[in-house]
């Protein structure tokens, strides 16, 4: 992290020594611009996304990201350099808050564990829902970068846990059972997870055809976890479980994600 903090306070440096060097009120030359340009590129494509990695949230980037896009937007027209100096200036001061952010206690994500955007997306989005579900879907991003768990028991559980949990925020039981024609399943005490998506979904988008396939995805979500728990009982090659455990625990994540995006509205 600290690497990504150090490339980006020299990328910064970089640029304004070469504004600094030109004479005239407004910035011109090709050089400078391109400078600029592939800057604000490796802050987006490059270090970004550590720092989002570790902070669990984009909200403390905001003035970070205005100005490098600002930056961005100067090299398009015709600018003064002192504008340039100012942002430059700016994005100095939102750095060294960002570097103090970083080094606080509960930001100690291991170097080099980074998700992709659309988990990274999810995580971001259960957090102002539901800290305990961000933390539950996280943990289970974070297992599967790992290669040397022994079991994927607790991975799969973690992304079943995080699924309920934002299924009952969403769907709170008095609230799905006051439905006309509800009926419980058999050898249930409460509304089935399937249940509540269904609730969530047809209360958004009556009609919508998307209902019953994410609905089923649900459904498949809870087959998986019931199939792999039941084989962690009748394999007898340990090896081989592992191996088939990680790739079974990789599709409860996926469709997981695929329920939740869906379920939390975000959208690609």
């Amino acid at each position: 992290m600290s690497d990504a903090v150090q490339k980006l306070s020299e990328g910064l440096d970089a640029v304004d020594r070469l504004i600094r060097k030109i004479k005239a009120r407004h910035v011109n030359t090709k050089a400078a611009k391109d400078s600029i340009r592939i800057l604000v590129r490796n802050y987006f494509e490059e270090w970004r996304p550590s720092f989002v990695a570790v902070l669990g949230t984009e909200t403390e980037l905001s003035v970070l990201d205005q100005t490098m896009q600002e930056l961005l937007r100067f090299t398009q027209r015709r600018t003064r350099v002192a504008d340039y100096r100012e942002a430059i200036a700016i994005a100095r001061r939102a750095l060294g808050e960002l570097e103090l952010r970083l080094l606080q206690p509960g930001n100690q994500r291991s170097p080099g564990v980074y998700f992709e955007t659309r988990h990274q997306r999810i995580v971001e989005s259960l957090r102002r829902l539901s800290p305990s579900a961000a933390n539950y879907y996280e943990q289970g991003l974070l297992d599967i970068q790992t290669s040397n768990r022994k079991s994927w028991r607790g991975t799969t559980v973690e992304f079943r846990e995080s699924l309920r949990e934002v299924l009952d925020c969403l769907a709170p039981d008095e609230e799905v059972m006051k439905q006309p024609n509800f009926k419980l399943e058999p050898d249930t005490k409460g509304p089935t997870m399937k249940q509540k998506a269904v609730f969530i979904l047809r209360a958004r988008h009556p009609k919508d055809p998307q209902i019953k396939t994410l609905a089923d995805a649900v459904d498949v979500v809870e087959g998986l976890i019931s199939k792999f728990v039941r084989s962690v009982y009748t394999r007898s090659s340990v090896g081989v479980h592992i191996a088939d455990s990680k790739e079974e625990a990789s599709k409860v994540r996926d469709y997981v994600s695929l329920v939740l995006s869906e379920l939390l509205e975000i959208k690609e």
